[in-house]
């Protein structure tokens, strides 16, 4: 499949080295100075080519919109129609930054909405695909659970079946358990499950700088659940 990946930063980066290796074809771009890209390009070989923003949309049948929250206006602006059409796995969460640089969840904006569903107004011919929002760069690599006895869910959302199940195969090829978390809408929860993992690392383990380490799975009861007559 021919991936665009816009913006790669450390999540981008990570999966495009996991697409690469599944056999996908790339065009990369990045948010800013794109020689910072020619490490990651050196080492994809024929697999991936450097492009702008546009030019990566253009080429992507799927397209990563792994973008900086506060960046998500102009990067659309310069998008325009390209993505009219084509799968979007977007991967946000909605980070505010305060003068000082520290970053924030927005609790105000997340009673109401998402990053998912902001991103396919602004671009409603888009198939957008919530995925991919709940694990650490850090740990957004296979090998970082090789010695794990399950591996963690990516969980996604989206309204549109098809490009649910393209952004499902994308996720098993990145190495990780697909899970449909259903419609778009369920972004929301999403996001909100973000803020959980930083109650988790922060009261459970060593402080916020652990939530790197952390993942949410499903397991299924095996052999099975157990039964008993309800007592009332």
């Amino acid at each position: 499949m021919k991936i665009g990946i816009l913006n790669a930063g450390n999540v981008g980066s990570r999966l495009a080295r996991a697409w690469a290796s599944a056999g996908h074809e790339l065009v990369i771009a990045k948010d800013g100075e794109d020689r910072k890209l020619a490490p990651l390009l050196e080492e994809l070989g024929d697999s991936a080519r450097l492009g702008t923003i546009r030019e990566a949309a253009e080429f992507g049948e799927a397209v990563l919109f792994s973008v900086y929250w506060p960046r998500v206006e102009a990067i659309a602006g310069e998008v325009g129609d390209a993505l009219d059409g084509k799968v979007v796995i977007e991967t946000m969460n909605p980070l505010g930054v305060t003068a000082d640089f520290q970053h924030f969840h927005d609790l105000d904006f997340m009673r109401d909405s998402s990053t998912a569903e902001v991103l396919q107004r602004r671009l409603p011919k888009a198939r957008i695909v919530k995925a991919l929002n709940l694990l650490a760069a850090p740990v957004l690599e296979a090998a970082a659970w090789s010695g794990s006895p399950v591996k963690p869910a990516v969980f996604y959302a989206s309204d549109d079946a098809a490009a649910g199940q393209v952004t499902r195969s994308l996720i098993a090829d990145a190495g990780f358990r697909p899970v449909n978390a259903g419609p778009l809408k369920g972004a929301r929860q999403l996001e909100q499950v973000g803020v959980l993992l930083h109650h988790i690392a922060d009261h459970e383990y060593g402080g916020d700088a652990d939530l790197v380490r952390l993942a949410l799975t499903v397991i299924e009861a095996s052999p099975g659940p157990i039964l008993r007559q309800r007592l009332v």
